[in-house]
Order: C-alpha cells, then sequence, then structure tokens
C-alpha cells in the first residue's frame, strides 16, 4: 500500500505537469502548424498518478485549454488539501503519543 504524501505528489507533479502543457498551447495559439498536445493521467499500480503526453492532430481550441486549466488547478488543489490533512493528521498523533 502506497503512501498518502507519495500518492499526493505523484499527482501534484501530474497537474502541475498538466498546467504546463496546457500553457504551452495556449502560448502557440497563434503558431502557424502548431498541434496541440494533451496529457493522460493514469493510477500507477504502486500508487500514485503517472502523466504522458500526446502530440494531437489539432489546432488549438481556446475552449478547451481553459477547461483544462481549470480541472488542473481544481485538482493540484485537491491534492494539496489532501497532503495538508496527512500532515495534521500525523502532527495530532505524535501529540497523542508524545
Amino acid at each position: 500500500m502506497a503512501d498518502i504524501m507519495g500518492v499526493t505528489a505523484s499527482a501534484l507533479a501530474a497537474y502541475g505537469f498538466r498546467q504546463s502543457v496546457t500553457a504551452d498551447n495556449m502560448a502557440n495559439l497563434n503558431t502557424a502548424g502548431f498541434k496541440a498536445s494533451s496529457v493522460a493521467m493514469q493510477d500507477n499500480r504502486n500508487g500514485g498518478v503517472i502523466a504522458g503526453v500526446t502530440q494531437g492532430a489539432d489546432s488549438v481550441d481556446i475552449s478547451r485549454e481553459a477547461t483544462d486549466m481549470l480541472v488542473s488547478a481544481d485538482g493540484y488543489k485537491a491534492n494539496l488539501k489532501a497532503a495538508t490533512v496527512e500532515d495534521e493528521m500525523t502532527k495530532a498523533l505524535l501529540d497523542i503519543v508524545g
């Protein structure tokens, strides 16, 4: 079983990576011939998240990129909250023991 911080850290890295790919797509919105990339995230069988980038065949769709930025931000916030709660639980446990 994977530890919460390890799973959360991999998810934070994956959402950060997804956000950077979205930013790259937005930066190249008006670049002739640029094809938007996308990030696929999947569960790691040992716990955590694996993110991989794929080159698309379509040009940049600003509405799709804006939606991806919101999803990435919410996913990042949720995993950051999980890390905070895990930290608080560990502190509470150490206060009980100590």
